[in-house]
């Protein structure tokens, strides 16, 4: 819905302070610690409900995620990969732990040789990932270890973030987005807030604005489920194979994860993608026959056509967007937080990034 520049509200707050977050996501959340640390005064407005962020694995893994695909540009990988080095200092500063290393197995010989292509080129960005044995009590063919890939605890990553974000002066204020207009937004509670830059950065929510930014609309919604089984932590905290991964997390393993663009972007679980994903995980490790499911999840990722995001200008006056991150957005969020605030400052940034995260080339 959009909110016409002249409505009038006794409510409004009147450009203090000046960057206005959507979204207590990874993304938005990393984008407020950048922006404040760059000297703006930066609020967060947040529903409260669950994000993409929450629900997901965590996954920091450029060369599961994207140096694996042939067909991800260059610049992409090579910000991915700034990004991943960003979390070294975030981590430290927020208090979040990274779990490493990751084992890749390969489950039949074509997953072999794709493992294989993606040492090669490993190697070509001067990345570790060595051949290993595969360990005992899981089924494969071949193993590879990845010391640079690593994930985070999503729920308490986030409450870390936060804190850090308030620490710096960030305010968070709880409401649901409702409206939008030029350097203005409508809470469902009927405030109405102004700040000089609104950036959204709520995930495939951000889509209740597609009548006024057109970029908006190239957002689809990939539903994605997870389950906790309770069962013995794995000798590698990460353990990857196609599209599984278990991860040694609080005393028991969580799988991962199901990808279901057809689905209703809903948060329900719904129960025959979850046993398909433990039947799967179960025939990778079969000491999981015994293992009782002690939770499931359901989560939205904000997908493109092209699968990059939509990181700029929205096309309205003072609006911007940090969304579309699909699968990566923990992975991608300080290097997008470093990257709105350096273009929000005015500061150059790298043409061939800026015209791949471009908003506008979905603008029609």
């Amino acid at each position: 819905m959009s909110l016409p520049h002249d409505t009038a509200d006794p409510m409004t707050l009147l450009r203090d302070p000046s960057i206005l977050i959507v979204g207590a996501g990874p993304v938005g959340l990393c984008a407020g610690i950048a922006l404040l640390k760059d000297g703006h005064r930066v609020a967060i407005v947040d529903s409260g409900a669950h994000g993409a962020g929450w629900a997901s694995g965590g996954m920091l893994a450029p060369l599961y995620e994207m140096a694996a695909d042939p067909t991800c540009p260059d610049p992409y990988l090579e910000f991915a990969l700034k990004s991943a080095e960003l979390w070294h200092v975030l981590a430290r500063t927020c208090a979040v732990d990274l779990q490493s290393p990751s084992l890749f197995l390969a489950r039949t010989q074509e997953e072999v040789a794709a493992l294989l292509s993606l040492q090669r080129r490993a190697n070509r960005l001067g990345l570790d990932l060595t051949s290993v044995c595969v360990p005992a009590g899981l089924t494969a063919q071949a193993a590879f270890q990845a010391p640079t890939e690593r994930s985070l605890a999503p729920r308490a990553a986030l409450k870390s973030l936060m804190n850090q974000f308030q620490s710096l002066g960030g305010e968070l204020l709880v409401g649901q987005a409702y409206a939008i207009g030029p350097h203005r937004l409508g809470l469902l509670d009927g405030r109405t807030l102004e700040a000089e830059t609104i950036v959204l950065a709520h995930g495939f929510s951000a889509t209740s604005f597609g009548q006024s930014i057109p970029a908006l609309r190239a957002l689809s919604p990939v539903k994605g489920q997870m389950a906790r089984v309770a069962h013995p932590e794995l000798a590698s905290p990460i353990v990857r194979a196609g599209r599984i991964y278990m991860l040694s997390r609080g005393g028991g393993l969580v799988i991962g994860a199901t990808s279901d663009p057809l689905a209703a972007p809903v948060l329900s679980v719904d129960v025959d993608p979850v046993l398909a994903l433990l039947a799967e995980a179960k025939a990778l490790l079969p000491s999981l026959a015994t293992a009782p499911t002690v939770e499931a999840w359901a989560g939205v990722r904000p997908d493109t056509p092209d699968h990059l995001p939509l990181v700029g200008a929205s096309g309205v006056d003072g609006i911007y967007l940090a969304t579309g991150t699909y699968r990566n957005g923990w992975l991608l969020a300080p290097a997008i937080g470093a990257y709105l605030s350096e273009l929000i400052s005015g500061k150059t940034l790298d043409q061939a990034l800026m015209n791949l995260f471009a908003p506008e080339r979905f603008s029609s």
